[in-house]
Formats: C-alpha cells, structure tokens, sequence
C-alpha cells in the first residue's frame, strides 16, 4: 500500500509558537500542519492521518482540552495520540482532566527541543509500525484468499478424475460381476476404495484449511448432550456392537457448538472405531477438576497406542494404526487439535497397547455448572 509522508498536527493560536515549533521539529522526517484554532485543528483530524497532535491548551473559543474531547467522540479521530502544551504548570485535578479528554503526555512552555523530539519521535515510529502491521495483515488476508480459491480448484481437480475411478468401478461389478473371477472383483473392489479415501481426505484437508479462518461463535453448550447425540448415531449404524457408554453429568461451556461437535465426534468415532475388535467394551467421557479450568476427557478401553508416539497424534497424516488394522485419513486429530487451539485451550493423550487410550482436553473461558 502506498502511504503519505507521516504528519505531525501542530495547534497554537499564536503564531509565533507555531513557527517556534516547525523550527524545533524541521529536523524530523515528517509534515508538519499547522491549525491555529480549535475549529481548525478539528477539520484537519479529518482530513489526513496524523501520527500524533501537539495541542495548546489555552486557546480562545474552544481550548485544548475541548478540542480533545471532540476528537475522541469520533471514530474518525479518536486514536490520534495528543500532546498537551501548556506555559502554566497545570494542577493535578487539570492533568488528570486533560489525560481523561485522551491526552498521552504534557509538555510544559518553554519546551527543551530535544525532549520535544523525542517524544514526537515515537509517535512516528509507532505510526510507522501501525502502518507496517496494517500492511502484513491485508498481505494475510490476501493470501489467505489466495489459498482459498486455490484449495477449491485443486479438490475440484482432484475430485473430478475420482468420480469416474470409483463410478465405473462400481458399474463393472454391477454389470459384469457374474463374469469376474474373484481376484478381478477384489482388484475393483480396491480401486473403488482407493477413490474412496482420496475423496475422503480431500474434504478432510479442506475441512482443516477451513478451520483457520471460521470465526468463533461462543455460546452456551453442553457437551454431554453432543455426546449423546453422537452415541445415538454409532448405535444406529452399528447395533450389534455391546458398547457400554459412561457419561459426564452436565458439561456447560462457553465455545462454538458447531466446532465443539466436530471434536466430540472425532474423538467418540475413533475410540468406537479403536475398541471394534472387542467383543464387549467401555467409552466415557467425563470431566476431572472443580477448581479452575476443568478437564474434559473420552476414554476408551481398546488397542490403545504405543505412548512413545504420542506427540504424532495432532499432526496431520500420522497415524500409529496400519491402515489393514483400521482405516482413516490421519486428519481427523489435526482438526481436533486446531479447533482446541482457536478456542484457547489444549489436546493431549495417554495411553498403553492392548490398554485402552484417553484424550484430555481444555477450553479457555470455560464456566461449567
């Protein structure tokens, strides 16, 4: 972006203060405008960005105190930083009206140049840094726009040769199953899932792309509740399964319901999906701690992780099961662990083989009842 030359307002009724302090500011790498009223100084502010005011206090018609008043009553102006400057050495109750009318600093007639510098010298260096942090920001979001628009072309890309992969596959085994033999099937058969899952991770990539900008909607929810509904649906897909669920009371926290869904269920999917292999098993999800920031937790008693490798976990595509053993993106605990992370809080896990694993986590400005 391109910027003007930093401005410096300077606002006296007198003049020849006003040249005293064009003479003591010359030196700096900035413009100095000058107003000498309060009126004037006023339709200034409006007119330009300035990194700093330096504003008489005894003015007649409207004094500084006044004109600093107004500026901060408008949006347009109110962040502009003011120096107050005075020839009276001001009481305690007129410094503190001053400082509460939204002055940074007071300077005291006769003004000692290099302290005069100084001082406005950091206020161009700050407005330099304002300008610097204004610029990285719409570079950001430019970028971020950027990788949008290219994310949605790629999974399209990548999408549109999978269609056809996994529908004519499946075409084949319709139409002419009867005269396949059995390693032909298995052959489409893992062509089609190979489809699957490349469609599956595509969305999965998306999905933790996305999570970086979806704004947080905090409000009222308890995660019990989402965990029952989670339940409710593993039950109804798979009923035969003898699964006994434990849960937590009353979970109420403040955070994004929508967002919170996806971590429950990512965490419930994975320990049913981790104790299938046992004929009967146990999941819980629960909170420890009353003092303080609680701990939210689903444990399950299934095949567990080699706890050596437990830092893998929330990066995407780790995954400490084989895919033969059970199937999965590895993008599913990175999503998880993002969205933890955007509500302010943490993910960690614990876990031995063959003994079960549970995943703890916390949501800052959590209020639980």
């Amino acid at each position: 972006m391109t910027y003007t030359k930093l401005s410096v307002l300077l606002v006296d009724d007198v003049e020849a203060n006003l040249i005293a302090l064009e003479a003591q500011l010359g030196i700096l790498n900035c413009e100095l405008v000058r107003a000498s009223s309060g009126n004037e100084a006023l339709r200034q502010l409006l007119k330009r960005e300035f990194a700093v005011m330096l504003l008489d206090v005894q003015m007649p018609e409207m004094n500084g105190y006044e004109v600093a008043r107004y500026a901060r009553d408008n949006p347009a102006t109110r962040d502009v930083p003011i120096i107050f400057v005075t020839a009276m050495h001001e009481t305690e109750e007129s410094m503190l009206r001053g400082y509460g009318a939204g002055a940074v600093d007071f300077l005291i007639k006769p003004i000692n140049p290099y302290v005069l510098r100084s001082k406005v010298r950091v206020f161009l260096d700050l407005c330099l840094s304002r300008r610097s942090l204004a610029d990285e920001i719409a570079a950001h979001k430019k970028t971020l726009a950027e990788l949008e628009a290219f994310n949605y072309s790629v999974s399209h890309d990548l999408r549109a040769p999978l269609r056809p992969l996994d529908g004519f596959s499946q075409a084949l085994l319709e139409d002419c199953g009867d005269k396949l033999d059995a390693r032909s099937k298995d052959y489409l058969n893992r062509i089609r899932g190979a489809a699957q899952r490349m469609g599956q991770l595509i969305d999965d990539l998306l999905k933790l792309s996305r999570l970086s900008r979806a704004e947080i909607k905090r409000q009222r929810v308890d995660l019990s509740t989402l965990a029952q509904s989670i339940v409710v649906e593993l039950r109804r897909n798979e009923p035969a399964r003898d699964v006994e669920f434990i849960f937590e009371g009353e979970a109420q926290v403040q955070a994004d319901p929508n967002l919170l869904q996806i971590v429950l269920e990512n965490l419930l999917r994975n320990a049913w999906k981790f104790t299938e292999k046992k004929p009967r098993c146990k999941i819980e999800f629960g909170r420890q701690g009353e003092q303080g920031d609680p701990v939210f937790f689903v444990r399950d008693d299934g095949v567990g992780f080699d706890p050596n490798y437990a830092h893998r976990l929330f990066q995407p595509f780790q995954r400490l099961h084989a895919d033969a053993e059970f199937e999965g993106t590895g993008i599913g605990l990175a999503i998880v662990n993002r969205i933890i992370r955007r509500h302010g809080g943490r993910i960690w896990a614990e876990a031995a083989l063959d003994k079960g694993a549970t995943f703890f986590f916390t949501l800052a400005d959590t209020h639980t009842v």
